[in-house]
């Protein structure tokens, strides 16, 4: 297929995110299925079958082609894996000094798909953390359930539920920005019932409210019983970071809790904060909504579309001093790259995606996150950093909104591991980055005579990162960040 970085019969390249080795002299580690269903359930990856793990010395395998077949009749045999996604070419071998590799390169599994698993669906469920395969909990399994079905969860019926239970004001300022939007729209003339009908926040059938109708307009006490790790929260953190001078966030029984009056009142703050240059329109008036605050607003609406409601994060928006962080429980339907493309879009919730859109308040489908990103580099330099917790399951997007000097791609590499891992010790930091440890410590010797990190105590201590560093990051991050818990251990 292509060339391996092997030299003086070693790899020279360590295990990471989308790359295991396994020695497999004696036959193939039944670990190999841990990491099959890891990389399918993930984002891909590449499995070496006849390198050790710890040393890295290629040790080749014994009868390459009785191997092989092993390895299909596996795939296709549903006690040892519940699904075969490979082709007949992602599996081959390599040839060197005389010893035979065999490579799988797994894809990454549609949705419809996972989780993809071996043995039992409880225990043989699999992700990728860093450079290791970490056992699902259930709840990280039933995340994946939820999302294998074509029909929207949003548009699921919730027996029990009334009219009654939808905020009333909500649904009007719904109608009142929709008649404001598109004065002409023919649902204008329905009456509330038969308008909650028509978007689809309530089914018309047994009237029951569906999860989109109950989330985006519905009473918030109502909305806990169904939903009781339901949180939405705004925070606008003081000078230090330390520190939050405003907050919105559900559970203060002062608003109504429910997801369209968190948007309002939330957006509404977060949009004075954004930079408004001077621009004139073509009527010769002030251009108020520009790119950045599009940009803002499709990122915010992107984790309250994407959002796994039955998280234990939902939506969280804080602003600091010189950035905009957005999470949103529940990971990527699609992989990131394909995101940033566009051309492709798989909400999580698609009846509140077109609630929005009814609004003109989204982008084209398939486009957001590109849009975000061409945004983002043209307005203030830099892109916005995506980082994936497939542990915690969860999504946040990064904006820096300070203008960016320029910075060595390692040094800042290192410092936004440092930021999102305070803790983290220079040998994850050099796996992470594929580098030496000694790399990594001339380097972060020179960012502490910049003063640009310092250490707080010593070996059980942490890196602080000096806020300078955020008018300094630049270019488009991804990072899967992910902390192992309970029994989610390492597996080779």
């Amino acid at each position: 297929m292509h060339e391996l970085p092997i030299s003086d019969g070693r790899y020279n390249g360590i295990e990471g995110p989308k790359l295991e080795f396994k020695p497999a002299m004696k036959g193939i580690p039944s670990s190999t299925w841990d990491t099959y269903s890891s990389f399918a359930n993930t984002d891909g990856g590449r499995i070496i079958l006849g390198i050790d793990d710890v040393t890295k010395i290629v040790e080749g395998v014994s009868k390459p082609e009785a191997k092989i077949q092993d390895l299909w009749n596996d795939l296709n045999n549903p006690q040892v894996v519940n699904e075969n996604i490979l082709r007949q070419d992602d599996i081959w071998t390599y040839e060197t000094d005389g010893k035979t590799l065999i490579i799988m390169d797994v894809p990454r599994a549609e949705r419809s798909l996972r989780p993809i698993y071996h043995s039992r669906l409880e225990t043989g469920t699999f992700k990728r953390n860093g450079e290791g395969d970490y056992r699902c909990r259930m709840s990280d399994i039933s995340a994946m359930m939820r999302d294998k079905s074509d029909e929207t969860y949003d548009s699921k019926v919730l027996p029990g539920t009334l009219f009654d239970d939808m905020d009333i004001n909500t649904l009007h300022d719904f109608r009142n920005m929709l008649r404001s939007a598109n004065p002409m729209h023919s649902w204008n003339k329905a009456d509330d019932q038969q308008f909650a009908e028509m978007i689809g926040a309530l089914d018309r059938v047994d009237g029951c409210l569906t999860v989109a109708g109950l989330l985006m307009f519905g009473k918030e006490h109502r909305i806990y019983r169904e939903f009781p790790d339901f949180k939405l929260d705004y925070k606008e953190l003081s000078e230090n970071d330390t520190e939050w001078k405003y907050r919105i966030v559900t559970g203060e029984g002062r608003w109504t809790g429910n997801v369209f009056t968190f948007f309002n009142m939330m957006y509404e703050r977060l949009s004075t904060s954004i930079e408004n240059p001077l621009r004139i329109g073509s009527d010769m008036k002030r251009i108020e909504d520009t790119d950045a605050h599009k940009a803002v607003r499709e990122c915010v609406l992107n984790a309250i579309i994407h959002a796994d409601y039955r998280g234990d994060l939902t939506v969280s928006v804080k602003r600091y001093r010189d950035r905009i962080e957005v999470s949103n429980s529940g990971l990527f339907r699609i992989s990131v790259n394909e995101a940033e493309l566009g051309g492709e879009s798989d909400p999580r919730n698609k009846t509140i995606a077109k609630m929005f859109a009814m609004l003109g308040l989204v982008e084209r489908a398939g486009i957001g996150v590109h849009y975000i990103m061409d945004v983002w580099k043209s307005e203030f330099g830099s892109k916005p950093m995506i980082m994936e917790d497939q542990c915690r399951q969860r999504v946040t997007v990064r904006l820096m909104t300070v203008p960016v000097k320029s910075m060595d791609t390692v040094d800042r590499h290192i410092l936004e591991l440092m930021v999102d891992d305070p803790k983290i010790s220079i040998e994850r930091i050099a796996r992470s980055l594929g580098v030496s440890t000694a790399t990594v410590s001339v380097r972060i010797k020179a960012l502490k005579a910049s003063g640009m990190v310092t250490r707080i105590g010593g070996t059980k201590g942490r890196w602080n990162v000096s806020s300078d560093f955020f008018s300094e990051a630049s270019g488009t991050i991804y990072i899967d960040i992910g902390t192992m818990v309970g029994d989610q251990r390492r597996r080779k």
